[in-house]
């Protein structure tokens, strides 16, 4: 591994990986300036992905109201694409009932017996 002084990063980034607690939050809750920075990351052409370790009910409302394109919870176990999000072919939902796509990264019996 070379250490991160040698480290040279890309010439055109495609996007921004971020944690959401204590780094986009403060004392819990996002401020303006960091939801106004995510969305200028948007308007720059950039992908924005939050992550957290956080279950999905936690994130389902950030996911929505946030511009972001997806935000990963469960510590990676599912991804939560806003509506009508169009990303690698996985379409968010469009049923009012189910705000967001989740795609879980695991099958069906593997989540259940978590």
């Amino acid at each position: 591994m070379l250490p991160l002084a040698h480290w040279q990063p890309p010439a055109h980034p495609v996007g921004v990986l971020t944690d959401i607690d204590d780094t986009l939050t403060t004392d819990g809750a996002i401020t303006p300036d960091a939801l106004q920075a995510l969305a200028d990351l948007k308007a720059a052409g950039l992908h924005v992905i939050p992550i957290t370790g956080r279950p999905v009910g936690w994130s389902e409302p950030f996911a929505t109201s946030w511009p972001v394109d997806a935000i990963v919870a469960e510590n990676g176990a599912c991804a939560l694409l806003p509506p009508n999000s169009n990303q690698n072919g996985l379409q968010g939902a469009s049923d009012k009932r189910e705000q967001l796509s989740k795609r879980y990264q695991q099958n069906v019996a593997t989540r259940a017996a978590q």
